[in-house]
């Protein structure tokens, strides 16, 4: 009986241990959600006017860029069946790939004109953080799941 509660203690400090993990690598690591070194990002100190009209623009965004983002699935399915068919076309090949980068320039315009949008609503010391975000963002890319 003595093992058994000794092992029922042993396991809820164990899970209680792990429960505390991930609070106490933030506040090593400055703070969850990639808030590192500066105490946040721009959108730290949005006013609740500026998240409103932010939250606006960005449901407009995901509006047109959805479409946008299957059409690109959808034409680069029918890139991959063009290419494997028994006798692959090379002309509806380039179509189909000028197709995409087509769709995709689109998508790049959009997304362009949505952040010139939402760095209207920023005051200076917001902007000068959106930018550094965006400017790094250009030169690092997506790097999913990766730490530096």
């Amino acid at each position: 009986m003595k093992a058994l509660s000794t092992l029922i203690l042993t396991i809820v400090l164990s899970t209680t241990g792990i429960g505390f993990a991930p609070t106490a690598y933030a506040q090593q690591h400055g703070g969850m959600g990639g808030m590192h070194k500066g105490g946040g990002g721009w959108k730290a100190s949005l006013s609740a006017e500026q998240l409103s009209q932010i939250a606006k623009l960005k449901l407009d965004f995901k509006k047109k860029k959805y479409p946008l983002k299957t059409q690109i699935k959808k034409a680069k399915v029918d890139l991959a069946l063009l290419i494997t068919a028994d006798n692959p076309n090379q002309k509806s090949i380039d179509q189909k790939i000028d197709e995409i980068v087509e769709l995709k320039s689109q998508k790049m315009r959009l997304k362009a004109k949505h952040k010139i949008a939402v760095r209207k609503i920023l005051n200076e010391e917001q902007r000068v953080k959106f930018d550094m975000k965006v400017l790094k963002k250009a030169f690092h890319g997506k790097r999913k799941g990766h730490h530096r």
